[in-house]
């Protein structure tokens, strides 16, 4: 590893420490436990980020917990932005159905397509979706039990 990369974990551990006491912290005061289930999603990411993103490509095998994480990751993925894209296509539908303009439907429409495309194949390394697909597979192959 690089000495960026070590860095960056080693903040990314600590954010992540400090966002599980903060969770635990809104957790015992009854009124804010809401907000401690908006940090779960995040406090998963900063982990994911921390110890298993920079394995993609590698020859390293694949242990319990990473697989468990990919798991939740691409499950969660699936439902919470697949509801998205479903949301959004029932709000062109509608929109379609009520007589608005072009643009106004084809704005969620779009959307609603690109969501469906990242619930399905996630998103890639770049920020177009040039390499969505070929992060896709190779995480497929990596975390593809044997």
């Amino acid at each position: 590893m690089e000495r960026w990369e070590v860095m960056e974990r080693r903040v990314l551990i600590a954010v992540g420490i400090v966002l599980v006491s903060l969770s635990a912290w809104l957790v015992m005061d009854g009124e804010r436990a809401f907000f401690a289930i908006l940090l779960a999603p995040i406090i998963f990411w900063v982990f994911w980020q921390a110890f298993f993103e920079d394995k993609l490509g590698s020859n390293e095998p694949v242990s319990r917990a990473e697989r468990l994480m990919h798991g939740t990751f691409f499950w969660a993925r699936g439902l919470v932005i697949g509801g998205i894209a479903l949301v959004l296509a029932a709000m062109a539908f509608k929109l379609a159905r009520d007589g608005m303009g072009l643009t106004a439907i084809l704005l969620p429409a779009g959307l609603s397509l690109f969501a469906g495309w990242v619930s399905i194949f996630g998103a890639g390394r770049s920020k177009s979706m040039s390499d969505d697909l070929q992060i896709h597979r190779e995480r497929q192959k990596r975390y593809r039990k044997p």
